[in-house]
């Protein structure tokens, strides 16, 4: 075991036991509280949230550490299952990191899912068809399998990789490096040929993590201009577009999650070493904790901005309640208060 300090050995931990509480909860608020006029973007949900608890298993199994140096950076696995097991855990750990990339792929699908619901509704029906199932079937395991056989091509340390990041982690660690399970991208000081693997695989992971952030843009621009026209024109009833615009911002809080847990960690990990800029306490408090924060934080979200969900967690009566506008409304805290104002701020701009 590598043990850096209380933090970093407990709050992945803490984090993963709540993951196993929360998912189940959102999962059976999902089944039994949805409102029928969601349809079949439940399954999608339920999707998300058994992903979320598989990626904390995976986390609980491969622990990771993120150490930068003057060659560049090293992810290496600090304690479990796998740590006595060089290439084994080097597996493991880009199995690991392909979580992240799955994570990106069930939010492209969930885009898809609410461009189709506004653009091509009379489609939406082969989703959870046959040719939707392996549509969505093939974009995992494209996302998950380029990103996993990346880190294991391009990114996995040998034994010359070890023996050069032997000293900064004696220095750091007060631990050797042989035999350590481990992912290194070494910009500077090394061999060509390490050089240019690690460059290789930081510039694909790049690619396939920039490419995601352009899906949900893309769509989400489209999305937000649909809504608005639909505004403007009244194709649709106020309670559907109530519903849209519902769904489509606890889409981008469920995007948002993901991007400051996980999209900005891994960037700011990858990219820092090559402008010579020490992230150390970054990479050892921030960084790794936050990729395990974001399973148990998103389904909490997304309760938190569904009215049934967070009535019914609270068990609080949904008394009706007609507003000014003619609306029908459950009374609401003080802090779901404030969730409902920025929801309506978002419903606005559309």
């Amino acid at each position: 075991m590598i043990y850096m300090n209380w933090y970093h050995q407990n709050v992945p931990k803490i984090l993963g036991a709540l993951s196993f509480l929360v998912n189940p909860i959102f999962i059976y608020l999902v089944v039994t509280k949805t409102k029928t006029q969601v349809g079949s973007y439940k399954n999608l949900l339920i999707m998300f949230s058994v992903f979320d608890i598989l990626y904390s298993i995976s986390e609980i199994l491969t622990p990771l550490g993120v150490q930068g140096n003057k060659h560049g950076f090293v992810v290496f696995i600090s304690d479990g299952l796998f740590f006595e097991y060089p290439e084994l855990g080097q597996h493991a750990m880009s199995n690991r990191c392909g979580f992240i990339s799955i994570s990106y792929a069930l939010l492209i699908i969930h885009f898809v899912y609410r461009y189709m619901a506004l653009f091509y509704p009379h489609k939406l029906h082969l989703f959870f068809r046959p040719i939707g199932i392996l549509f969505l079937t093939l974009l995992m395991l494209f996302h998950a399998g380029s990103w996993t056989m990346i880190c294991q091509n391009c990114l996995a340390a040998d034994d010359e990789v070890r023996k050069i990041v032997r000293s900064s982690f004696i220095d750091q660690y007060g631990e050797e490096s042989n035999g350590v399970p481990m992912l290194a991208a070494l910009y500077w000081g090394v061999r060509p040929g390490i050089q240019f693997r690690s460059w290789l695989g930081i510039i694909l992971l790049t690619i396939i993590s920039w490419y995601s952030m352009a899906v949900y843009f893309v769509l989400g621009y489209k999305i937000i201009h649909k809504i608005r026209c639909m505004t403007i024109n009244r194709t649709l009833s106020a309670t559907s577009l109530r519903l849209q615009r519902q769904l489509f911002v606890t889409l981008v809080v469920q995007t948002c999650i993901p991007i400051v847990a996980s999209f900005l960690p891994t960037v700011i990990s990858w990219y820092a070493p090559i402008f010579g800029i020490d992230i150390g306490w970054w990479n050892t408090n921030v960084s790794t904790i936050a990729l395990a924060a974001f399973p148990c934080i998103d389904p909490l979200a997304v309760i938190i901005l569904v009215p049934n969900y967070r009535n019914t967690l609270l068990r609080r009566p949904i008394s009706i309640e007609p507003d000014t506008s003619g609306n029908i409304n459950p009374p609401i805290s003080n802090v779901v208060s404030m969730v409902r104002r920025i929801t309506t701020i978002a419903g606005t701009a559309f």
